[in-house]
């Protein structure tokens, strides 16, 4: 306390005025004081009272405030209402008061620098980074047990913990409880003992975080002062820096490149393992100049040299210089060196990587002795080689172009070459080059250049694009080779070709002709078989008929017996007709005509004509089920395949005792593969079985094989089964056969089944006259006078009016008379050199929407050699009234047209 006084004593001359007025003060104060003393004392002291005023004013005012106090006291000594003033103890007063005046000065001055030092103590500690505390130890029972903080300046505050306000007055243990306190405490008690200072490190955990402190302690009386800095982030970037390094080392390590580092000395530190691994060498023999020692001779001094002047100017550096590897060969590095600095840019030296460039330079080397040779070689060839850029452009032209066009080759760059291409190649020429820039795409065409004399020669240019790695286009070559002589060889060859293809043209269709020929003759032979059992079919049928007609014109009274032997004639005579048209399909060549059929069905109603075709001593058995299913096929075709089968069946027993031939049907379900050729599902399978000679494996092998018989000259074909085995594969099914020989043969088809069709109800026998032929305006064509005259009288039992010509030219006569016919009917087959179908197309000419009817009874390859025959109905002979009257109604249509 009264230190602090006597500081504030000491600075009032800060403040002049008050200092004075404070030394006079106290002159007063004492000159009270002794006046005062004389009431008590009867010989009161003269000077005692003025000391402590003269130190007083000293302390206040300095050396001028004492002077000033002491000689206010001896003034007010030797006033008049004092005693009369004793001189000597004056005298001894102003000396021993100047005395007190400058041991006062002294103690002032002490004072006042003692004020300083703690004014620069405090700012220093208010302001700077470290924290610093003075802690009192609490002592127990002569223990230190605590201590408790009497000063922390403000750094030492900031670092304290969460939820303490506060140093000053608080324990260590207070703050911080637990193990941190208690290290702390013991700490400072072990300064207390030994007297300190300490410096180290601490790790404290505060508010549940790792922290790093660096302190410093020194005993104090009764206590300790600790110094104190957090350098938490100190070490954490010391710690990523060694992170950093290894990483850095880790990575350099593992690098296929040689690395090596070096300080602003210029000599080396650090080489990674690769380097190590190169040259075989220790990283301590490396370091420093030690490198060096594996550096070719030749080239030590320069490679220093470049190093140097590049450390000086701290830029990078790239160089090339050989060093020895580990196996005693010298090998060379393409090295990159750049310049470190560190976070504050200070210069730390350089890092470096190297890359074994040899086999590089023996490539370099080798590309560059490479293409002096191709070039020796283009200017050797005699093509014209050219090349051109990514985007077309071309910028070279070898010495043969210029030689063969006459013009420098500077002049054809660019699009420039176009010039030398002909006018009328020029543009295709552009445009195929156009497209293989855009699309990379090849590029390959012929056209002719000019020569340096004005001659155009043909060449066939060529170009491939090269690519980089990416894909993308780096360049174009090609090359454009003469190829007059070729083109006009080829021209020449293509003009014989020309001749030999119309020869080979002409040979085909002979040949065409002929095997048509000898289908024809197939069938023929098989319809020559079908002969005599066909006449004998017929006479019976002839028989009913005019032995039918013969009692009608006798008895022609007898209504029912004459019903009854019509209704016989008319059934032989639809036999017959069946029988006929049977016959002229197998006969005929036409076209494939897919409908459902009943397979059983169909094999019944052809069965008769099969059983012609064989020897009567050879039996033909139908066995199956008769619901077998139906299938998808050409009726027409299918009995041609079938009597084929038992023509080559019959053929097969002859001579053979007790032979037999079976035509049989089943139902079967094939799985995927089971049958070659047919796919999985339901078919219908018809077999021929015969029990003749069988067939040896290699004739099965050939079994189908177009003009392949086993029968002697004149006797077959060999079309046989070729057409049983084109018709199978026609409607999607399959043919086997199984022989063997001396036991037979048995050929089976596979029908695909197919679901039934509805069908349209049978038409009647009767005629339904629904009014349309009414009236009708007919022209009826047919050379056949009884036919013509049967068919009149048929038209007009409809309603007609008919009018009758008997050949083509006749009805073309009266077709262009004034006459107009709602319909014309016209047979096929007709004499005067215009058949049906000629009439009817020269009809249709004249009037367009006239209606035609063809009729026929066999009309041969006529009909089907029209292009135009499908767009007319085609009425069959012999046919019935309700079929005549069917066509005529559909042919008229709702409407007549009157032409």
């Amino acid at each position: 306390m009264i230190g602090r006084w006597a500081q504030r004593f000491a600075t009032a001359i800060e403040h002049p005025a008050a200092a004075y007025a404070a030394a006079l003060g106290a002159v007063a104060l004492a000159s009270g004081l002794h006046h005062a003393a004389g009431f008590i004392l009867a010989d009161p002291p003269n000077f005692m009272a003025f000391y402590p005023a003269v130190l007083f004013a000293t302390l206040v005012a300095g050396l001028r405030g004492g002077l000033i106090a002491t000689l206010a006291s001896v003034g007010v000594v030797a006033a008049p209402w004092m005693d009369a003033p004793n001189y000597s103890q004056l005298i001894f007063f102003m000396v021993t008061a100047l005395t007190t005046v400058v041991i006062a000065k002294a103690l002032r001055l002490a004072i006042v620098r003692g004020i300083a030092a703690e004014e620069r103590f405090r700012i220093f500690q208010e302001h700077g980074l470290d924290a610093f505390v003075i802690l009192e130890a609490v002592i127990e029972d002569g223990a230190v047990v605590d201590f408790a903080w009497v000063y922390a300046n403000p750094a030492a505050e900031e670092i304290a913990p969460d939820g303490v306000k506060g140093l000053v007055g608080r324990r260590v243990s207070q703050a911080f409880p637990g193990e941190t306190g208690a290290a702390t405490i013991a700490r400072f008690a072990a300064v207390m003992t030994s007297g300190g200072p300490d410096d180290i490190e601490v790790r404290r955990v505060i508010d549940g975080q790792e922290r790093y402190l660096r302190s410093s302690a020194v005993k104090l009386e009764g206590g300790v002062a600790v110094s104190f800095r957090d350098v938490t982030a100190q070490r954490e970037a010391e710690a990523a820096a060694v992170r950093g390094r290894d990483q850095f080392r880790n990575i350099a390590n593992a690098a296929p490149v040689l690395i090596w580092m070096s300080g602003v000395d210029q000599r080396a530190n650090w080489f990674n393992d690769t380097w190590l691994a190169f040259t075989g060498r220790t990283l301590e023999q490396e370091q420093g100049r030690g490198w060096l020692e594996n550096v070719h001779p030749d080239d030590r001094e320069p490679l220093l040299a470049a190093y140097a002047e590049h450390f000086a100017r701290r830029e990078s550096a790239r160089l090339e210089y050989r060093i020895r590897r580990h196996d005693g060969r010298y090998r060379w590095l393409d090295e990159a060196a750049a310049p470190a600095f560190d976070s504050e840019g200070a210069f730390m030296g350089y890092v470096g990587s190297c890359v074994d460039m040899t086999d590089r330079r023996v490539a370099e080397t080798a590309l560059r002795e490479g293409e002096a040779r191709v070039r020796a070689l283009v200017d050797s060839l005699p093509q014209l080689i050219w090349s051109n850029r990514a985007d077309g452009y071309c910028d070279y032209l070898s010495p043969q172009w210029t030689a063969y066009t006459g013009v420098p080759a500077a002049d054809h760059y660019g699009d420039g070459w176009l010039e030398a291409v002909h006018p009328e190649d020029r543009d295709g020429v552009q445009q195929a080059w156009a497209q293989a820039v855009l699309g990379g795409l090849p590029y390959d065409i012929e056209y002719r250049i000019r020569r340096h004399d004005r001659v155009y020669r043909w060449f066939n240019g060529r170009a491939s694009a090269i690519r980089d790695p990416a894909g993308a286009i780096h360049r174009w070559f090609g090359t454009s080779s003469d190829i007059t002589e070729i083109v006009e060889a080829r021209a020449d060859l293509e003009v014989r070709v020309a001749e030999r293809t119309r020869e080979l043209q002409q040979s085909l269709e002979e040949r065409a002709r002929a095997e048509a020929a000898l289908a024809q003759a197939q069938r023929l032979e098989t319809v020559g078989r079908l002969t005599g059992g066909v006449a004998h079919d017929f006479n019976n049928l002839l028989t009913v008929v005019i032995g039918g007609l013969d009692m009608i014109l006798r008895h022609p009274e007898d209504t029912a017996r004459v019903r009854r032997l019509g209704e016989a004639a008319l059934a032989a005579g639809r036999r017959g007709e069946r029988l006929t048209r049977q016959l002229l399909v197998f006969a005929r060549r036409q076209e494939l005509k897919l409908e459902v059929v009943d397979v059983h069905g169909l094999i019944e109603q052809v069965e008769p004509l099969a059983r012609r075709v064989g020897d009567e001593s050879v039996p033909l058995t139908l066995s199956g089920d008769p619901g077998v299913g139906m299938s998808r096929l050409d009726p027409a075709q299918f009995e041609a395949a079938l009597l084929n089968l038992v023509v080559n069946a019959v053929d097969a027993t002859a001579d053979r005792p007790g032979a037999s031939v079976e035509i049989a049907t089943a139902r079967r379900t094939l799985a995927e593969g089971e049958v070659a050729g047919a796919q999985a599902g339901d078919h219908i399978v018809v077999s021929v079985t015969d029990t003749g000679v069988g067939m040896a494996a290699e004739t099965l092998e050939r079994a189908f094989e177009p003009f392949f018989t086993t029968k002697e000259v004149g006797k077959g074909t060999g079309l046989g089964l070729a057409q049983v085995y084109g018709f199978i594969k026609q409607v999607g099914g399959a043919v086997t056969i199984e022989s063997e020989l001396g036991r037979g043969t048995t050929v089976a088809l596979y029908l695909p089944a197919a679901e039934p069709e509805a069908q349209a109800e049978p038409p009647a026998d009767h005629v339904d006259d629904d009014g349309r032929a009414q009236g009708a305006r007919i022209l009826l064509v047919e050379d056949d006078s009884a036919v013509r005259a049967v068919t009149e009288g048929l038209l007009a039992d409809l309603g007609c009016r008919v009018a009758s010509e008997a050949d083509g030219p006749s009805a073309l006569r009266r077709l262009a008379g004034p006459e107009r016919f709602d319909l014309l009917i016209s047979d096929i087959v007709m004499p005067g050199g215009v058949n049906g179908a000629e009439l009817a197309r020269a009809a249709r000419a004249r009037h367009p929407d006239l209606p035609i009817i063809l009729t026929t009874g066999y009309a041969g390859d006529r009909l089907h050699e029209a292009p135009d025959a499908s767009s007319w109905p085609v009425l069959r002979k012999p046919f019935r009234a309700d079929q005549l009257a069917a066509a005529v109604r559909g042919a008229l249509g709702d409407e007549r047209v009157g032409v």
